[in-house]
Order: C-alpha cells, then sequence, then structure tokens
C-alpha cells in the first residue's frame, strides 16, 4: 500500500494497493496521476527513486525531492561527489528524540546540475 500524505494538515489525500506480486514502484504513479500536483512538492522514499517517476512529478508539473539510499550505489556515489564538488545553495538541518534516540535530518540543495550526466533524462 502506497499513501500521499499532507504533512502540513495531518491528512491522507490518496492510497494505492501495490499487486499481488509486485512493489510500490508500480502503485507510486498510479496514485500520482489521481492527485493534483501542480505546484506542489513531492517527496518520496528511495523506492520511488527512479526517472519515470521523477519525470512523471515534472510533467505533472510539480518538483521532487527523492530518497537515494544504497539500493542505488552507483547513484549514491555519484551524488556524494556533487555535493563535495559544488557549492551548497541551502542547508536545513533538524534534530528530534523520538523511539528513544535521537535523529537529525540535513537537506542541502545543488542549483548547479553541470555534473550531472544528461539532466534532462
Amino acid at each position: 500500500m502506497v499513501s500521499a500524505w499532507a504533512g502540513a494538515n495531518n491528512l491522507v489525500l490518496g492510497q494505492r494497493r501495490t499487486d499481488a506480486k509486485s512493489n510500490e514502484i508500480t502503485a507510486i504513479p498510479e496514485l500520482l496521476w489521481v492527485l493534483e500536483l501542480s505546484g506542489r512538492t513531492v517527496t518520496i522514499d528511495a523506492m520511488g527513486c527512479q526517472k519515470s517517476i521523477a519525470r512523471q512529478i515534472v510533467e505533472q508539473k510539480a518538483d521532487y525531492i527523492l530518497a537515494v539510499k544504497e539500493n542505488q550505489p552507483a547513484l549514491l556515489a555519484d551524488v556524494k561527489d556533487w555535493f563535495q564538488m559544488l557549492a551548497v545553495d541551502s542547508l536545513s538541518e533538524q534534530t528530534d528524540c523520538g523511539h528513544g534516540r535521537m535523529e537529525t535530518r540535513r537537506c542541502a540543495v545543488l542549483a548547479d546540475l553541470s555534473l550531472i550526466d544528461n539532466p534532462q533524462n
């Protein structure tokens, strides 16, 4: 099951069930198509870090933040390199405690896409 969540409103906007022998990668696009995304920012965990999903979000006139983890090692290595070589345009950090641990989240933005191979694909 995948859900679209409006964090500021604490509201589920929609859900899609994954097919029996499938995963979230097939359900995410179906859910996105039924949502009005224009002018919004879509965030998706590493499972949804797919070119086709990013392309669809752009086609629906929205922006996206996709998590990159070890499930795509070449992409993760590239992203780490870009953040070492390029100037960060914006940085935000949030620390909170919960579930018996302290968590720090950092979000950095690179506007310079010059090192990305074929950024339109």
